[in-house]
């Protein structure tokens, strides 16, 4: 029988303990590598998507984008720019800790990313480790990915290859048109007898 006081979705307890569900912008708690991965993009996404609205306000105020070069549109587009940086720092230490925190390992491990080829460990292990089963000295493991966690993953990692193979084909073909294109002209002038 269903007791009339009782929260809905109450029953939280799962085959390894407990669970809870992960919040984005919390600063306690642990994240799995999937969620790990999705608010560290769309962190970039909002990063880039307010950059890009400063300049554009900024544009729009001193007159176009060639007038924000000039006087102190640019200076104010630098704290604003600054003010993210440091937002975004804070964010990607506040998920790294908490993805830590997921496979039993103390946040301070996250000084890791100051020390050479460390840093490249620690954001494989913190991309591919499996969390912690069940409680852990950090916590109630974190519930299952929702179906929006897991659509925004694929969309993220769908653009992330896109960029990724598109940004080769283009370092490659981009030369290759150029060097075409100077050999024709080279070509076309040595026929028209110049």
């Amino acid at each position: 029988m269903k007791q009339p006081y009782e929260a809905p979705n109450a029953d939280t307890a799962v085959a390894g303990g407990e669970t809870y569900h992960p919040k984005m912008f919390s600063a306690s708690g642990r994240i799995g590598r999937m969620r790990y991965f999705v608010y560290g993009a769309v962190i970039s996404l909002l990063f880039y998507a307010v950059l890009l609205v400063a300049v554009g306000i900024v544009a729009l105020v001193s007159g176009g984008f060639a007038q924000v070069q000039q006087g102190g549109a640019m200076a104010s587009l630098g704290l604003v720019y600054f003010a993210l940086i440091i937002a975004a720092l804070v964010f990607g230490i506040i998920f790294m800790v908490r993805r830590l925190n997921d496979i039993n390992a103390s946040g301070w491990l996250s000084l890791l990313l100051l020390v050479p080829l460390a840093n490249l460990v620690l954001i494989l292990v913190m991309l591919f480790k499996r969390g912690s089963e069940g409680a852990n000295n950090y916590g109630p493991a974190p519930e299952a990915n929702s179906p929006r966690v897991k659509a925004v993953f694929a969309v993220m990692l769908v653009l992330w290859l896109v960029f990724f193979v598109g940004g080769i084909l283009a370092a490659i073909s981009i030369p290759a048109y150029q060097d075409y294109v100077q050999s024709a002209q080279a070509e076309q002038m040595e026929y028209q007898g110049y």
